[in-house]
């Protein structure tokens, strides 16, 4: 059901586009906090996507659409304003593309939060146990790891 629901979305969302654009009604900025760590979804040029203390800082808010089962893309608000894109099994930051389909992602609720499918490799996002704390895209679970809480801001 999630493939479909990813597929039968995938226009509208190519349609929203990746691009620098005013958000749009379905558009909000949020932070990711990990169910199993607390962390919140980060960015720094030097690890790449990671997971640390909620800060409530420009990296670690995201632009996205907010509707379950659509495709959106997961834009920071810092920096470059760049997307979380899969490329090569990994989890990313680059420009935001409106013709990359690896920068598109599900939010997938679940009875405890969200789950984040890449809608290319259908793998969620996890939170890694290593030292520091970098985000890797596993098969999906259900675990912990791979719960994040949509906070707006």
């Amino acid at each position: 059901m999630l493939k479909r629901a990813i597929a039968v979305s995938a226009a509208a969302v190519l349609a929203w586009g990746l691009s620098a654009t005013t958000a749009n009604a379905a558009s909000v900025y949020v932070h990711f906090k990990n169910k199993a760590t607390g962390h919140c979804l980060d960015y720094r040029a030097d690890y790449g996507p990671y997971a640390t203390d909620c800060n409530g800082g420009g990296y670690q808010t995201w632009l996205i659409n907010n509707e379950a089962f659509q495709l959106s893309a997961m834009r920071q608000n810092a920096g470059d304003r760049l997307c979380l894109v899969a490329r090569n099994g990994a989890a990313t930051m680059k420009p935001c593309l409106s013709s990359d389909p690896a920068a598109l992602w599900v939010l997938a609720p679940t009875t405890v939060g969200f789950q984040l499918v890449n809608n290319v490799t259908n793998t969620c996002l996890g939170e890694g146990p290593d030292a520091k704390h970098l985000v890797k895209l596993v098969p999906c679970s259900g675990g912990n790891s791979q719960q994040w809480e949509m906070q707006t801001t």
